[in-house]
């Protein structure tokens, strides 16, 4: 039953004063313990922050505390129609964790596409070779492939459309660079090149796995394969992107060059912001695609125009100045925090369990398999012995690669949402990225060791494909 409410009626409830401080403690207790969960555990654990906020939200949700049961939260918020008499009641703690919810969906997705977007430099990207490339595809496509495969094939008493396979396929796609980076800079292991590659590999595999999304969802919305609907679709895809394109490099590009070297400064963040919300619409309304896709050309093409002007990136104005405090500060603990409070651990039994195991594995074997591919290529196209990547060179690339993070848990909530997949394979993605942000560290670690203990055998052990 599909229960409507006047707007009239819905206007003039939830501007009311007590639900809005309601919403307020909410919003300051999910902040807060986000925050908090996420340092303490940095800590104590030594797991990365992104992984605590996770934990932090799980343990705030159903899975333990619930807060959304709590009587303060939980008091029912009365509509009444003055002009049919009907009344409406919605539970505060639903409309709280609606909005939470929906600024994650509206701000928070499509700035962090928009983060990534902007740290993508394409000249650069041109320069990371053979090794960083492959290894980014690789590790985009494989992890599809074999999360498929393995859900397919051992576990075939889990029902699952083929649609919803390849779904927590593509979870499992992109890499978490943010993880490693900050092992790699706290161990002082930046110079090595293996994590050198993992910077590139991130980057080149972070795009393979939105446009692999957005092809995914390009062949959802047409349904059956039928040819008229699948030309109709590339049709409102090409023309998607070719005004993406279009408007990116001859109006963006300009303007930001051009705000960036007048008095309009202040107004780089907002108008920003504005493009973005406007490129993640509208390809996701007339080309078919994923929204993210055009936040993360938003960003891209903003960089093109801030490279144009001298000393820009130095400018306090600057977007991606006042933009990624305020998201890594504020939107992306709520964005975390509200991941877990959707997660239920309770409804996993021992059968979700060992299923959270073997895709953990999966995830790990599959990054590794495309590290190592692409480091036995580059050892059978190079033969000069300076630039041969050893087995400790290719374990530390692919053990830098294992975590997955923000891309990853933004393609699930996308997925759920869209009802690919359902509660239960959510629930069980979310742990699996989690344990796979645990689990990098872990792995770097051994490798460093092994590497500041000179282990010869592995330092000078040429991999070959």
């Amino acid at each position: 039953m599909i229960l409507s409410i006047p707007p009239h009626v819905l206007y003039s409830v939830c501007l009311n004063t007590s639900f809005i401080a309601h919403f307020c403690i909410f919003f300051a207790i999910l902040l807060g313990w986000a925050l908090l969960s996420g340092v303490l555990l940095n800590k104590i654990l030594r797991m990365p922050t992104i992984a605590g906020m996770i934990i932090g939200g799980i343990a705030l949700g159903p899975s333990c505390i619930d807060i959304a049961r709590y009587t303060f939260f939980s008091t029912p918020v009365s509509m009444i129609d003055a002009v049919t008499g009907e009344s409406y009641t919605i539970l505060s703690s639903d409309l709280c964790i609606f909005f939470v919810l929906l600024i994650s969906a509206a701000c928070t997705v499509p700035y962090l596409l928009w983060i990534a977007g902007f740290e993508t430099n394409l000249k650069e990207l041109m320069h990371v070779g053979v090794v960083a490339v492959v290894a980014g595809i690789c590790g985009a496509v494989i992890p599809v492939l074999m999360t498929a495969g393995v859900m397919c094939y051992l576990i075939r008493d889990y029902s699952c459309s083929l649609m919803a396979l390849i779904g927590m396929g593509l979870i499992f796609a992109a890499t978490s660079v943010s993880i490693p980076v900050a092992m790699l800079y706290a161990a002082d292991k930046m110079h090595l090149k293996s994590s050198k590659a993992t910077l590139g590999a991130a980057v080149v595999d972070d795009i393979i796995a939105v446009l692999l999304l957005s092809i995914f969802f390009l062949v959802a919305h047409t349904g059956n394969v039928k040819t008229t609907t699948l030309t109709q679709s590339m049709l409102y895809l090409s023309m998607s992107l070719a005004g993406l394109m279009v408007s990116g490099y001859y109006v963006i590009r300009p303007a930001v060059r051009w705000l960036s070297s007048s008095q309009h400064t202040v107004l780089m963040a907002p108008v920003a912001t504005g493009i973005m919300l406007l490129y993640f619409g509208f390809v996701e309304l007339v080309g078919g695609l994923a929204g993210i896709t055009g936040a993360y050309f938003a960003g891209l093409f903003y960089r093109m125009g801030v490279e144009e002007v001298d000393g820009a990136q130095e400018n306090a104005h600057g977007a991606q100045n006042v933009i990624a405090p305020f998201v890594n500060g504020i939107l992306l603990p709520i964005f975390l925090g509200s991941i877990g409070l959707q997660v239920n651990i309770r409804l996993l039994g021992v059968r979700e369990w060992g299923l959270v195991i073997l895709l953990l594995i999966v995830a790990i074997i599959s990054k590794m398999i495309g590290c190592f591919f692409a480091a036995g290529l580059q050892n059978t196209v190079n033969k000069s012995a300076t630039d041969r990547w050893s087995l400790l060179d290719s374990y530390l690339f692919g053990s830098a690669m294992v975590a997955r993070g923000e891309v990853g848990l933004i393609i699930a909530a996308i997925l759920k949402g869209a009802s690919v997949i359902s509660a239960d394979l959510y629930i069980i993605s979310i742990v699996v990225i989690v344990l796979t942000t645990i689990v990098t560290p872990i792995m770097l670690a051994a490798g460093f060791y092994w590497h500041d203990r000179g282990d010869l055998a592995l330092q000078k052990s040429n991999f070959r494909r």
